[in-house]
């Protein structure tokens, strides 16, 4: 489920899954560069373990934030994009 809002001054867009979730492991290395998380890529397509950190990276250049969250393994995940609005003149 993707959903987008406005809060605070900021485009909030989050993207939710029903997938193999987070572990505390995943979540401490997540946005490293290389790193490779537990769970196995759904359509068994090759990771290289650079996705997370690129975006996270592109998203604070930006002013911005991505983070994820997650209740554990196998209870999906929640990742967030978090970009400040431009001011309107």
């Amino acid at each position: 489920m993707v959903t987008a809002l406005s809060r605070d001054g900021r485009a909030l867009v989050e993207v939710k899954d029903a997938g193999p979730g987070l572990s505390e492991d995943d979540k401490r290395r997540m946005f490293g560069r290389f790193q490779r998380l537990s769970a196995t890529p759904t359509a068994g397509e090759p990771a290289t373990g650079l996705g997370l950190s690129i975006a996270k990276q592109l998203a604070e250049l930006m002013g911005g934030e991505v983070s994820a969250a997650s209740a554990g393994p196998g209870q999906g995940a929640c990742f967030t994009l978090a970009m400040p609005l431009a001011a309107r003149g």
